[in-house]
């Protein structure tokens, strides 16, 4: 295997990008009586809430459960399983008014017309070998999906149509130069570019600015709906597995053992966590901030104080973490992959299923 970091989260990921999804695309997901308990991986908060995971499972909340920041009383019971065409695992999911779509291996979209009550597997390529991570739509018609390897799709029409596109600006300098002195080769091109191009792991709308978060320090920025993509530079190497715009306007990157970085007024500056181990996803939930990752770690950011260089006093292990982070206590070790805000707590996605996190407050 190429890389060891296929998957966005580093840890709780143990499918490799070289092997074929052990279930076929055509075959439909059961429902699982544990299903709550399970491997989840990613939730949206629309109309409905929708979370997804492995076995092509997909829990929605049920009929007129409107669910946001203010919402009162979510809990896990407000979920329920619905059936789903195909048993892949999923990784990532996106809603925009009643519409929703989910992506995963074999290179896997399903969409839904009614909120995720129903679903329609719209893409499926086995034979690639590869997973989408992350999906994301500008309006009704026109979205993208991304995932392993620099795998790349635009629709324009809703989802109901996917077409692959290349991505080489997204790579480093050296990377770039290297594809250039063997441009004369087309197939070879193409298939060097799909073996060098980092994972696509995260997609991020800042209103007009369209950001993508990799493997291998890429952090990329597109005006134009991802069409063209400026590579940013900073000084990292490793896994991001996710990106956001704070409230502050900043830009926040999470990745691999516990990294945070901020993008402020033109210039990245590394924020010291003192946490070892992989900060997956960001959630901003109305004016908080709180990053979550694996082994249940979960972080509180004072966004208007993030960009401060000051630090904390040192902790056991001498480390001076910055004093806009606290640690937020959790009652379970599983890697959170993802999270919304509910009254009061948080509802994470892991990979021991449902889980609340009390923020006592």
């Amino acid at each position: 295997m190429k890389r060891s970091s296929l998957i966005i989260l580093t840890t709780l990921f143990t499918m490799t990008a070289g092997s074929v999804s052990v279930f076929a695309s055509n075959e439909t997901s059961f429902i699982a009586p544990l299903v709550k308990e399970s491997l989840l991986l990613d939730i949206t908060n629309g109309n409905t809430s929708i979370i997804v995971g492995e076995r092509g499972h997909i829990l929605i909340t049920r009929e007129g459960k409107i669910t946001d920041h203010q919402s009162l009383g979510l809990t896990i019971d407000d979920y329920k399983q619905v059936n789903v065409p195909t048993k892949v695992t999923l990784t990532g999911v996106a809603s925009f008014a009643n519409l929703a779509w989910a992506v995963g291996h074999d290179a896997s979209i399903l969409g839904s017309k009614d909120a995720g009550a129903t679903w329609t597997l719209l893409n499926s390529a086995p034979e690639l070998e590869r997973p989408l991570l992350d999906i994301h739509f500008f309006d009704e018609k026109e979205g993208i999906a991304v995932g392993a390897y620099g795998l790349f799709y635009r629709s324009l029409d809703g989802g109901m149509t996917w077409q692959q596109e290349h991505h080489p600006s997204v790579l480093s300098g050296e990377d770039n130069d290297y594809l250039e002195s063997i441009k004369d080769d087309p197939p070879f091109y193409l298939e060097e570019l799909s073996f060098i191009s980092p994972h696509l792991n995260r997609l991020h709308d800042a209103g007009g600015v369209l950001y993508l978060a990799g493997e291998a320090g890429l952090v990329a920025s597109s005006l134009d709906k991802g069409v063209t993509w400026k590579r940013l530079s900073l000084n990292y190497e490793g896994s991001f597995f996710d990106i956001a715009t704070l409230p502050s306007g900043d830009i926040l990157a999470v990745g691999l053992r516990g990294n945070m970085f901020l993008l402020n007024q033109g210039e990245w500056q590394s924020i010291a966590t003192c946490v070892t181990t992989s900060l997956n996803s960001v959630l901003i939930d109305g004016s908080s901030v709180f990053v979550v990752g694996n082994n249940g770690v979960v972080l509180k950011l004072d966004a208007k104080q993030v960009n401060s260089a000051q630090l904390q006093a040192p902790n056991s292990e001498g480390c001076r973490r910055n004093t806009a982070i606290s640690e937020v206590p959790t009652n379970f070790s599983d890697a959170i992959s993802s999270a919304i805000g509910i009254q009061h707590a948080i509802l994470a996605v892991t990979a021991g299923g449902i889980k609340t996190v009390d923020l006592g407050e």
